[in-house]
């Protein structure tokens, strides 16, 4: 076999890989400048010795001319010779050694090892975090026929970019030079001549004979065309042409134009370079051409109205900007995600940045800080090259508000926005740094009021409406003596600007407000379910903060029922019991083993009252009735001496009877594990329902970081825990694999096996869970440990009987 490719093609990743296909492979560089030929040879047969079944030839091109020619052509016309032989060259191989070898080589060249545009999308999954679409993946490889290096190269480039923006700037460096040091790496291999051909003929969109031959002769034309199909030249054959990456074409022709040819005139340069200029920006592949200025007065041919009903065809066409806008202004942030993924995609360049910040800003929460941070760097850096005066300072703003830089950074930008004239500008960075602010519980009534003057200034009554309510939300929070006034201030403007999506913010404020503590008006679930309705997302933290710092009434439901006035329990049943008072641990081992059974049940039940008759069968079944409850109440009074008692209330314990009944006194569902498990796969289950991939994952992710293991491993097979167990087991694996399907569907292929390889670990008897990760391992590439997998899932189906 022999591989013949330029640099970068991926000769060494095909070398690599032959081990599994001709087993143990060995590389020998050869080296034409040795005095002793002989031992070239004498180095195949030690790697043979050493066990290697193959012995890979490398750099076998620099051989012409040299003793070590003869050797290599010896060595390759034996056909009894052991190991097999590859030889690998960055130039045609010489040709005693092709003669030697015509009978039996199999040869590869550079449009063998193109990266089709699966792979390219894939690999951007692998180095970028994203795997592109294939419609970006197929402009690649038009532009680079899947030259591997080069398509390694423009992924790098795009990991620091949001992953919104990846297509964007995909498309954007392939109209530059992004590749002049591979290329020049590449190039600098082949004689000078061929370079100086293509050089010559770089304006020609194919090369055939004929086109070659009229720019450089007939001789040179036939050099040039031997180099290219020995496969030194990168190319691809399309439609039995002869093609040159356009990337290589015009790097090529920038050459030629340094080199200062004299004996071309100037104006054949000239025109040369906007033949140039017009090819490296080609139309994208999805685009209608323009249309011409009198054709939206031409009436559509009568066959038009054949084809589709008439009343479709006068509907108007959505701008995805103004849509955007007015979904973000009444509060629909989720409705606004599609049309802000429309604009990345396809809209005007201002528009695509304006995207680009928001998509940013509104899935800050779910990304790490610092890719957010990177990808903002990144945006404003573009704005900042494209001279948008408005944008940069935005990006700069959502920089300092999510680093957590002091406030005076952001108010020097908005000070600096104010006196360049830009007062939309300014309002724009205040509002940013008070959305984010106020997710992080940092926002205060007197921000919020300052950024709802700008807007109303301005003639943005809406948005000022939904600055007074977080103003609102703010100070009922902290517990404000101001609260009312806020509130009451904050309605007015709802209702006179209309801006009704902000009541669900204001219900939130109502219901915190100091003087509402005797009339509470829900339970926090009640209040996602406002938001989500809106199309919020999420509620700040600073509402769960301050809902699990109110005092409540005991009587109702649990999440009401334990007010500051009781230690902050914290429980954890995944993976053994832990219970914990502010966050200290309770020693629990001068409890009788009675009792601490009583306190996991009632863990296990995450807050829910249970039943004292139902404890005491389980518990003390051998026991009659009157006796079982008596054990019940002795061993709660244990609890209540050895658990720590009520900072105000000294009657009082953490152990609580409610009727007939006791749980156990959990202040907030996310102080508990196994609540909080449920919350998050919840909330996943309706992020799915609206479309909403990423919150998905998000809530998926969170919901796996709280599963630790079985849930209470120490009370072994216990029949009032076993059920519990085998359930949260089966949910926790099923959330790892709809999680992994998600990864994978967001381009992080390596998270979608780790997930998918964590949903087994879980459960490895669950079918979906050994089917997910094979479908993962297949999708990601990776044929031999999809393979494994396979025998691990055929494995477990014939322990279980059903192969």
């Amino acid at each position: 076999m022999s591989v013949v490719a330029p640099a970068g093609a991926g000769k060494t990743t095909l070398i690599s890989g032959l081990g599994s296909v001709l087993g143990r492979t060995s590389v020998v560089t050869v080296d034409p400048t040795h005095p002793h030929p002989e031992r070239l040879e004498a180095a195949i047969d030690a790697a043979a010795a050493a066990g290697a079944e193959t012995v890979a030839l490398d750099d076998v091109g620099c051989a012409p001319g040299t003793p070590v020619e003869a050797a290599l052509a010896r060595i390759v016309g034996d056909s009894t010779r052991m190991p097999r032989l590859v030889l690998a060259s960055r130039l045609p191989l010489p040709s005693p050694v092709v003669h030697a070898a015509a009978d039996r080589a199999a040869t590869i060249t550079a449009p063998d090892l193109g990266l089709r545009i699966d792979e390219i999308a894939l690999l951007f999954g692998e180095v970028a975090g994203r795997r592109i679409g294939l419609g970006c993946a197929s402009r690649v490889a038009r532009e680079t026929a899947g030259w591997p290096a080069l398509v390694e190269l423009l992924a790098r480039r795009a990991r620091r970019v949001d992953p919104d923006a990846v297509e964007s700037v995909v498309e954007s460096d392939l109209g530059s030079d992004f590749a002049a040091g591979c290329l020049e790496t590449a190039l600098d291999s082949l004689p000078r001549d061929v370079r100086r051909a293509l050089e010559r003929t770089s304006e020609l969109p194919r090369l055939d004979f004929a086109e070659c031959a009229r720019v450089l002769g007939a001789p040179d034309a036939g050099r040039l065309l031997s180099a290219v199909d020995s496969g030194s030249v990168m190319h691809e054959v399309v439609l039995g042409h002869r093609v040159v990456p356009p990337v290589l074409r015009r790097h090529l022709s920038e050459c030629r134009t340094l080199a200062v040819d004299p004996t071309v005139p100037q104006a054949a340069e000239s025109a040369s370079a906007r033949r140039r200029s017009a090819e490296a920006m080609p139309p994208r592949p999805h685009a209608a051409p323009a249309a011409p200025p009198a054709a939206p007065a031409t009436r559509p041919p009568a066959h038009a109205d054949v084809a589709r009903p008439p009343d479709r065809s006068r509907t108007p066409v959505v701008d995805p900007f103004e849509a955007a806008l007015s979904r973000l202004r009444r509060g629909d942030v989720v409705g606004a995600i599609p049309f802000l993924r429309r604009l990345v995609d396809g809209g005007a360049p201002g528009q695509v940045r304006s995207a680009r910040l928001a998509l940013l800003v509104i899935r800050e929460p779910l990304s790490p800080g610092h890719v957010t941070l990177d990808a903002l760097a990144a945006l404003e850096r573009e704005c900042v090259e494209a001279a948008d005066p408005r944008l940069a300072p935005a990006c700069q703003g959502a920089i300092a508000a999510i680093a957590g830089l002091p406030q005076s950074a952001v108010r020097g930008i908005v000070a600096s926005c104010d006196s360049a004239g830009e007062p939309l500008t300014a309002a724009t960075v205040a509002g940013v740094d008070l959305v984010v602010r106020l997710r992080r519980g940092q926002a205060t009534s007197a921000q919020a009021a300052a950024v709802a003057d700008r807007f109303d200034r301005l003639g943005y009554g809406d948005v000022a409406a939904w600055s007074r309510t977080c103003g609102a939300l703010a100070a009922a929070a902290s517990g404000s003596a101001q609260t009312r006034d806020l509130i009451v201030e904050a309605d007015g403007s709802v209702r006179s600007s209309g801006a009704e999506g902000a009541r669900a913010l204001l219900e939130v404020a109502q219901s915190l407000a100091p003087d509402r503590a005797a009339t509470w008006s829900g339970p926090r679930p009640t209040w996602r379910r406002r938001a989500l309705e809106t199309g919020l997302p999420r509620l700040p933290s600073l509402v769960t903060d301050a809902f699990a710092r109110q005092p409540r009434p005991t009587g109702g439901e649990w999440s009401e029922a334990a007010g500051s006035r009781l230690p902050r329990l914290t429980v954890e049943c995944f993976g053994g019991f832990h219970l914990r008072a502010d966050g200290a641990e309770i020693d629990l081992r001068r409890v009788r083993p009675q009792a601490r059974a009583l306190l996991r049940m009632l863990a296990l039940n995450s807050g829910a009252p249970v039943h004292r008759e139902l404890i005491a069968d389980i518990l003390w079944g051998d026991l009659g009735t009157d006796s079982a409850v008596h054990a019940l109440h002795v061993s709660v009074s244990s609890l209540r001496r050895a658990l720590p008692r009520p900072r105000a209330d000294a009657d009082s314990s953490i152990v609580e009877r409610v009727g007939e009944a006791y749980r156990l006194g959990v202040l907030d569902r996310r102080d508990c594990d196994l609540a909080d498990f449920d919350d998050h796969l919840a909330e996943a289950a309706a992020a799915k329902r609206r479309g909403d991939a990423e919150s998905a994952a998000h809530g998926l992710r969170a919901a796996l970081d709280r599963y630790a293991g079985d849930v209470l491993p120490e009370d072994g097979p216990a029949e009032w825990v076993t059920g519990a167990r085998e359930r949260y087991r089966l949910r926790a694996s099923e959330a790892a694999a709809s999680l992994a399907h998600l990864e994978l569907r967001l381009g992080s292929a390596r998270a979608a096996v780790a997930t998918a390889t964590r949903a087994v670990d879980i459960n490895p008897w669950l079918d979906e869970a050994w089917r997910t990760l094979v479908e993962v391992q297949r999708r990601s590439g990776d044929v031999l440990a999809a393979e494994r997998a396979a025998e691990g899932y055929r494995r477990m189906r014939v322990e279980l009987g059903v192969d």
